[in-house]
């Protein structure tokens, strides 16, 4: 009985530790630690940059990312397009084919069906530029984002930086909500993360790497972004964020899409573990503090979860634990409540974060499913947005 209340109690410090309790600790160390250093960008060399694009069957939007890519502020002799086709068998070649003819800067990379990160580890050796920043093709990007990616590569200990990602949802889509939500709790966290140096993992939305940094990936990597830039981290150099940099992406449609997406990022969460051995280290001191923190804790939440439910059944005996598993069971119900009224546009708080919370776990839970099982395919389908 002993252990099995130590058991509950441990979860539910990692549990809170993980969301709530590493927050905190990020607002000490940033106020403890760091000292606000101001860019030189007035001797920065301007640097040659890539922007690298992998497309499948990006028909729809792949017009008018190049659009925006085109329009972006920085020099033109400086800046190259690349779009990496994924064995697309729509009009994305074609489309991609009719803006190499107006500018120069575009160009096609065509490959067969091998999943994203083979497809990224074929074009990087035909990119020469000093920058490479990776995009979705669905993506838009503010003018000045290139500016503010890369001024911070003026420090020679800098590897990658991340920008800022915006969701829009116009439908208010409940889904969507959420995903804006603990989006912006993310943010907060790579905020806090980048001026301790160290931000864990950046978004394949919107983030720029030193071209030689880049190590080619596990041929069964799925989260891409995830693994390039924690590689970077394992070999010592900074990855930071930039608020400045922004990007926009419209929300999945549907509640289904968004928890599809979330099950192949959790797969290729799980995948990754692996190949970042090194970044368990301790003594890698702040860069270990932040992936253990940030990353191992919350990708074991889903298993704590069951830990702590399984261990308070049999503690129920005990009066207090037996008022403990009565707002355990209480907490999953307004989680369901909340899936059965998710087709509404409105829902009350109270069901929204219990709903919320549960989905992000469950779809981890079956992303780790889906690796021991080996279900999960290594190919992308492109998400359908608003």
């Amino acid at each position: 009985m002993i252990l099995l209340e130590i058991t509950f109690w441990f979860g539910l410090f990692l549990l809170f530790y993980s969301y709530i309790g590493y927050p905190l600790v990020l607002m000490f160390l940033n106020k403890v630690l760091v000292r606000k250093i101001a860019l030189k960008t007035e001797t920065m060399r301007q640097l040659t940059v890539s922007i690298l694009i992998a497309a499948y069957n990006e028909e729809a939007v792949i017009r008018g990312k190049l659009n925006n890519c085109l329009a972006l502020n920085y020099p033109f002799e400086l800046l190259e397009i690349y779009v990496a086709s994924d064995g697309s068998l729509d009009r994305t070649n074609e489309i991609v084919k009719g803006y190499i003819l107006k500018d120069k800067r575009v160009k096609l990379l065509d490959f067969s069906r091998v999943g994203k990160a083979n497809v990224l580890n074929q074009a990087m050796p035909n990119i020469k530029s000093e920058i490479v920043i990776f995009s979705d093709a669905n993506t838009e990007y503010l003018p000045d984002v290139l500016i503010n990616l890369v001024k911070h590569f003026t420090d020679e200990k800098v590897g990658c930086v991340c920008g800022r990602l915006i969701y829009r949802n116009p439908g208010e889509i409940v889904s969507g909500k959420g995903e804006s939500a603990y989006w912006r709790y993310e943010t907060t966290l790579k905020k806090m993360e980048s001026r301790l140096g160290y931000v864990a993992g950046a978004n394949g939305a919107i983030y720029a790497i030193r071209r030689e940094l880049f190590d080619s990936l596990p041929s069964k990597t799925i989260n891409d972004d995830f693994m390039i830039s924690m590689k970077i981290v394992e070999k010592g150099f900074k990855c930071i964020y930039d608020e400045n940099a922004v990007a926009f992406e419209y929300v999945a449609p549907t509640i289904g899409g968004e928890f599809k997406r979330h099950i192949r990022d959790g797969a290729g969460h799980y995948l990754a573990i692996g190949n970042l051995l090194g970044l368990l280290n301790p003594f890698l001191g702040i860069r270990a503090f932040i992936f253990w923190s940030h990353r191992i804790l919350r990708w074991l939440a889903p298993f704590i979860l069951i830990v702590l439910l399984l261990a308070n059944v049999f503690l129920a005996s005990l009066n207090f634990y037996q008022h403990v598993l009565y707002l355990q069971v209480l907490f999953y119900v307004l989680a369901i409540s909340g899936l059965l009224l998710v087709k509404y546009k409105k829902i009350p708080f109270i069901l929204y974060v219990p709903f919320y919370f549960c989905s992000l776990n469950l779809a981890l839970l079956i992303g780790f499913v889906k690796v021991i099982s080996g279900n999960q395919k290594v190919t992308w389908d492109r998400t359908e947005r608003l």
